[in-house]
């Protein structure tokens, strides 16, 4: 099996269709949820994104949590990173 290079646009389409709310930013309003950005030459990075200011860490470490499962079932590597609450998405290695 080939090992698949995750894309931002690839990512973000994937939690949508798992139901997942992508985050809008907008100066009246908007919408907590899910955002999705090129890292590097091969990974990409999920964060979760409030309208709310000031949402802990913690918070959104859990939040990030419900999107782990649904990335690693379409074959992807998924690591949580300790110094920032996102997580990175690269190619599942072996298989």
């Amino acid at each position: 099996m080939t090992a698949k290079t995750p894309t931002a646009s690839g990512i973000s389409r994937l939690l949508a269709g798992a139901g997942f709310t992508r985050a809008v930013a907008k100066l009246y309003g908007g919408r907590s949820g899910f955002g999705v950005s090129k890292h590097g030459t091969d990974s990409v990075q999920v964060r979760y994104s409030t309208v709310t200011m000031g949402t802990s860490p913690g918070y959104r470490r859990c939040k990030l949590a419900e999107y782990i499962k649904t990335i690693t079932e379409a074959g992807y590597a998924v690591e949580m990173r300790p110094d920032l609450p996102r997580l990175i998405v690269t190619a599942k290695e072996g298989d």
